[in-house]
């Protein structure tokens, strides 16, 4: 259709995907995007599905190829790169352009505030791609409005918010021999949000009801700045690289929230007030080096640091409750620090034409500070150090690696095997109430293989691999902590070092001339030492003499174990197929999965077990220049099982959208379906639809000024719920969104 970009087009190819605006060809990300064989976006490829217009492509190709750096350093045994090449009708060398856009809407409805709201929003960029680099220029601002194209979203759901946005990148390119990239950012934003919650816990022998409601309000602002720069030069057999960045964050947060919990027939409610002011700054620099010191070898050498202080000041616990041991009037402010820096120093050396071995050593020290004052006003009104809330902690953590594999490549085939091994020397001293020291030592081995026969048309892969989890510092902390008095969390410092034992196998295939792709994977994981939480319920007050307090009633403590017996298991089936007399292009799946979780419920250990069996359909067509139709359908049935319960559950999510085009003259209905339903409560079973439209017209002799006019969430569906189930309970929350609004939109292409 005319004025679509080059996201469009890729939407309609046979085993192209675009995710988090990376484009993905048969399951691997592409790297690099050439425009007539020549690099006008370097590693930008997400500018060539806005900047580039579907209507100048003549073909597309997909193929694999050695990365600039390995074929610099004669690295024939590295693994390809996806690389996109397309032919366009025009030959230009170089891609410019950029748009205004201004949209002015007003609320159809009272919102949930009671209020009818002006809504905008106001945009702008401009962009220029070559072989020598890049700019890119990018303005933005909204108040309570999702921007919107010629074409509608499907989604239309937000809450009030203010949003100011702007940026400049600025690349210069020389070959593949330099690459220096500045980018500058700034963002201003302020978002409220209300909500609430239902949480229903399984039954057990404690109790044969327990539930809680909770309802929320917050208020939060944000001002932030971030700069960067990238250099990448390459000579000869040698790579140089350097990378800084520098980004500030001011922020503040208001929170309410109540809260009723029951269990059996006692009845808990609290009224949770809070709020906090920040301050973030963080410095990142890297420079590496990588270079060719023989025929046969290669060494590379890279040092990074990073320093990171923080500040919270003014935050403010306020809590009332129907238990007067549940109440808290607390005020904390609290800073942190951080730095650490590291080096990595690698080796390869060929083994003949066909092989390579390869040996690197990492080291990195992180060194991290946390304090909080909590002062409590609710014992004395004149404010005494509260111990249990208070802290004051350092970190300091030395990080060993050792890395080796084995790479071979022989025509269509690829394999690489490895080992590594890991060492965690942690140290972690608590300065308050009292000081004490604690190390811990953590080592673990990591197998990994990797497995790569065939070219793009015909390919089966198998990967293997083990790796750590580290685990968080805080959670190795025997401190509580109790600012929420109904739900406490306390650390546990005998924590053992999570793996994950990991595996693949797949087999794709495409064939170009007949324009289809299909493939078949399966997956599976282990975690040994999974780290899985342990729920205490308190049926009355109860004194903890490892923490020195005394849980109320009602209260919640939650702490971390190791337990055994995670894994997972999933396969997927996919077809994709272009229909060429209709112009369009037809994606299937069928995907399959299995899991089984360890949690505590008190003393006791269960399992929670999931299977779920989903469908998906996809739908782009391209019928004509004035008609396009758009359709994604994904299906999800799931059954659960933990302790005595049994659910099942089913989920429905439908997505349509028809652009029209008759000579200067477009419109866009878009609509999403979702269904769901569960066999536990008949209550939640839901359907959530959304409904836009926009219709408008275009002006000038190359239709580069638009002007239209259409309106969201016409059936006026503000309230939106989801509903989970979680080891031994279910949850439901929803969140209340603007409604139903009118707009008007103009907008200039150049």
């Amino acid at each position: 259709m005319a004025d679509d970009r080059f996201a469009e087009l890729l939407k309609q190819l046979p085993g192209v995907e675009i995710k988090d605006n990376k484009i993905y060809a048969e399951g691997q990300e592409v790297k690099r995007v050439l425009i007539d064989g020549k690099n006008l976006f370097g590693s930008k490829t997400s500018y060539a599905l806005t900047d580039l217009e579907a209507s100048d492509v003549r073909s597309v190709r997909v193929y694999e190829d050695f990365s600039p750096e390995a074929k610099r350093l004669g690295d024939n045994t590295a693994e390809k790169e996806k690389v996109m090449d397309v032919e366009t009708k025009s030959k230009r060398g170089y891609i410019l352009g950029g748009n205004l856009e201004g949209t002015l809407g007003a609320s159809l409805e009272r919102d949930y505030s009671g209020r009818h709201e002006i809504r905008h929003s106001e945009a702008g960029s401009f962009y220029r791609n070559t072989e020598r680099g890049n700019w890119r220029l990018e303005a933005s601002n909204s108040k309570d409005n999702i921007r919107q194209g010629e074409g509608v979203s499907f989604d239309s759901k937000t809450t009030p918010t203010k949003q100011t946005d702007a940026q400049a990148d600025y690349t210069l390119r020389r070959g593949d021999s330099t690459n220096v990239s500045t980018a500058v950012r700034f963002g201003r934003s302020r978002q409220s949000s209300t909500g609430s919650s239902q949480t229903e816990y399984f039954l057990t022998e404690a109790y044969a009801l327990r539930s809680e409601e909770s309802r929320n309000e917050s208020l939060s602002k944000s001002l932030s700045a971030e700069i960067s720069n990238y250099v990448n030069i390459q000579r000869k057999k040698k790579v140089f690289g350097a990378m800084t960045t520098f980004s500030i964050d001011d922020g503040s947060t208001l929170g309410h929230s109540r809260t009723q919990q029951r269990i059996d027939d006692e009845k808990t409610r609290t009224n949770l007030n809070s709020n906090s002011d920040r301050r973030n700054i963080r410095l990142n620099v890297s420079i590496f080096f990588h270079s060719k010191i023989s025929e046969r070898s290669t060494l590379s050498f890279n040092v990074s640091g990073k320093y990171a202080p923080g500040d919270r000041d003014g935050w403010r616990v306020d809590t009332t409750a129907s238990t007067p041991g549940l109440q808290v009037k607390l005020r904390n402010d609290g800073d942190s620090r951080n730095y650490s820096f590291g080096a990595n120093l690698g080796y390869r050396y060929k083994l003949g034409k066909k092989g390579s071995v390869n040996a690197s050593y990492n080291f990195s020290r992180d060194y991290a500070r946390s304090k909080q004052l909590a002062v409590d006003f609710l014992s004395d009104p004149q404010g005494v150090v509260d111990t249990v809330n208070s802290y004051h902690y350092t970190t300091d953590t030395y990080t060993h690696s050792l890395q080796t594999s084995l790479q071979y490549r022989s025509g269509d085939v690829w394999i690489m095997a490895g080992l590594g091994g890991v060492l965690y020397d942690i140290a972690r001293s608590e300065r308050f109430p009292k000081e004490e020291r604690f190390p811990r030592l953590f080592f673990q081995l990591n197998p990994t293989v990797y497995l790569s026969v065939g070219k793009s048309r015909k390919r089966f892969s198998f990967n293997l691999a083990s790796f750590p989890q580290m685990i968080p510092l805080d959670a190795l902390r025997s401190t509580l902590n109790a600012t929420n008095p109904l739900s406490l969390q306390a650390g546990n410092p005998g924590l053992k070092l999570q793996n994950d034992l990991s595996g693949s196998a797949g087999f794709q295939f495409t064939d170009v001339k007949k324009a289809l792709s299909f493939s078949v994977r399966l997956n599976g994981s282990y975690t040994f030492n999974y780290i899985t939480q342990r729920r205490t319920l308190f049926l009355e007050d109860t004194y903890l003499p490892q923490y020195d307090y005394t849980a109320r009633k009602g209260a919640q403590l939650t702490t971390q174990a190791n337990v055994g017996g995670n894994y997972n298991l999933g396969g997927r089936v996919s077809y994709s197929q272009q229909i060429n007399p209709l112009r369009s292009t037809l994606n299937v799946s069928v995907n399959y999965g299995f899991s089984q979780t360890p949690y505590f419920t008190g003393e006791d250990l269960f399992h929670s077990v999931r299977h779920s069996l989903g469908f998906g359909f996809g739908f782009d067509s391209g019928f004509s220049s004035k008609v396009k139709l758009n359709i994604r359908s994904n299906t999800s049935m799931s059954s659960y099982t933990t302790q005595k319960e049994t659910a099942q559950e089913l989920r429905e999510q439908l997505t349509a959208r028809v652009d029209l085009r008759f000579g200067k003259y477009f419109g866009s209905v878009g609509t999403l379906y979702e269904f769901y339903c569960n066999s536990r409560s008949h209550a939640l079973t839901r359907h959530n639809v959304i409904l836009n439209a926009s219709a408008g017209r275009k002006f000038g002799k190359e239709n580069r000024l638009g002007l239209s006019a259409g309106v969201i969430d016409i059936l006026n569906r503000p309230d939106y719920a989801t509903t989970s189930f979680d080891t031994d309970y279910i949850v439901t929350s929803s969140t209340s969104y603007l409604g139903r609004y009118g707009y008007l939109r103009v907008a200039y292409t150049f």
